[in-house]
C-alpha cells in the first residue's frame, strides 16, 4: 500500500496525466513513468508505441538515460516480451529470472539491461494495442496483485492520450506524403521544361539519380526545385 504523502502524490500525477496536452507529450510521458515507479518502486521503466503503419513497437521513452536510443529500439509485433504482450493483450509478470523466459528480447544496445524482475502491460484503446508499458528490476521483485491492478488502471486512463498521438501520427504521415508528392511533381515539371522530355522520362531520370546517390526521391527532387526552381514560372511546374 502507498503511504499518505505517496498516494496524495500519486493522485496529483494521476490528475495532471487527465488533462492531456497532445503538444507536448514527452512531458506526459515523464509524468506518467514518474506516476507508475510512484505505484510500483522499480529500477527501470520502459514506454513502447506501437507504429500501426509500420506494425512495430518503438521505444519512446525511458527512465534510464537512454536518449540516443529512444525511436531507435524497435519490435516487431510479438517479438520479444513485449511484442507477446502487444500481441496477446495480457499482462506478463515475472517475478524472477526474466532474461531465461524464451520471450525475453536482449539488446545489445543496452547491455546493462539484464532484469530479473519484468511486468509489462499492454496499452489498449477503442482500436486495439496502442502501446506497452515495461517495468524491470535488476534483482527479484514480487509484483503484489494490487502493484498490477494499479498500473493496469493507469493504463486503462491514459489510453485515450495514446490513441490522440496515434492519430496525430498518421495525420502527420499523410501530410509528409502529400509533400513529397508535391516536391516530386514539381520536380518532374521542371525536368520536362529543362531537358525536353515527358513525364515517365523525368521521373526515370530522378529515380535514376536517386538510387545512384543513394538519396531518396525527396532528396533529389529538392535538389533539382533548388538548382532549377527559382528560374521557372510555377505555371510550368506540376
Amino acid at each position: 500500500m502507498l503511504k499518505q504523502s505517496s498516494l496524495a502524490e500519486t493522485i496529483d500525477l494521476l490528475s495532471k496525466l487527465i488533462v492531456f496536452n497532445s503538444y507536448d507529450f514527452q512531458a506526459f510521458l515523464n509524468k506518467l513513468i514518474r506516476l507508475i515507479l510512484k505505484i510500483i518502486p522499480v529500477e527501470s521503466c520502459l514506454i513502447y508505441f506501437y507504429d500501426r503503419e509500420k506494425k512495430e513497437l518503438i521505444l519512446i521513452a525511458s527512465k534510464q538515460p537512454h536518449q540516443k536510443l529512444l525511436g531507435k529500439i524497435k519490435l516487431k509485433w510479438g517479438e520479444g516480451i513485449t511484442g507477446w504482450v502487444a500481441a496477446n493483450k495480457k499482462t506478463a509478470v515475472l517475478t524472477k529470472q526474466a532474461y531465461k523466459d524464451n520471450r525475453f528480447k536482449f539488446f545489445k544496445e543496452l547491455p546493462e539491461d539484464r532484469f530479473e524482475a519484468f511486468l509489462s502491460v499492454p496499452i489498449i484503446d477503442r482500436e486495439g494495442v496502442v502501446g506497452v508499458i515495461n517495468l524491470q528490476n535488476k534483482t527479484p521483485f514480487q509484483f503484489t496483485k494490487d502493484q498490477v491492478r494499479g498500473i493496469e488502471a493507469v493504463v486503462k486512463i491514459i489510453a485515450s492520450a495514446f490513441e490522440k498521438i496515434a492519430l496525430e501520427r498518421k495525420v502527420d504521415h499523410l501530410k509528409m506524403k502529400l509533400e513529397e508528392r508535391k516536391i516530386i511533381e514539381r520536380a518532374k515539371g521542371i525536368l520536362m521544361v529543362e531537358k525536353n522530355i515527358d513525364e515517365n522520362k523525368a521521373f526515370a531520370l530522378l529515380r535514376t539519380e536517386a538510387m545512384q546517390k543513394r538519396k531518396t526521391l525527396k532528396d533529389i527532387a529538392e535538389a533539382v526545385v533548388l538548382v532549377y526552381g527559382i528560374t521557372l514560372p510555377q505555371s510550368n511546374q506540376s
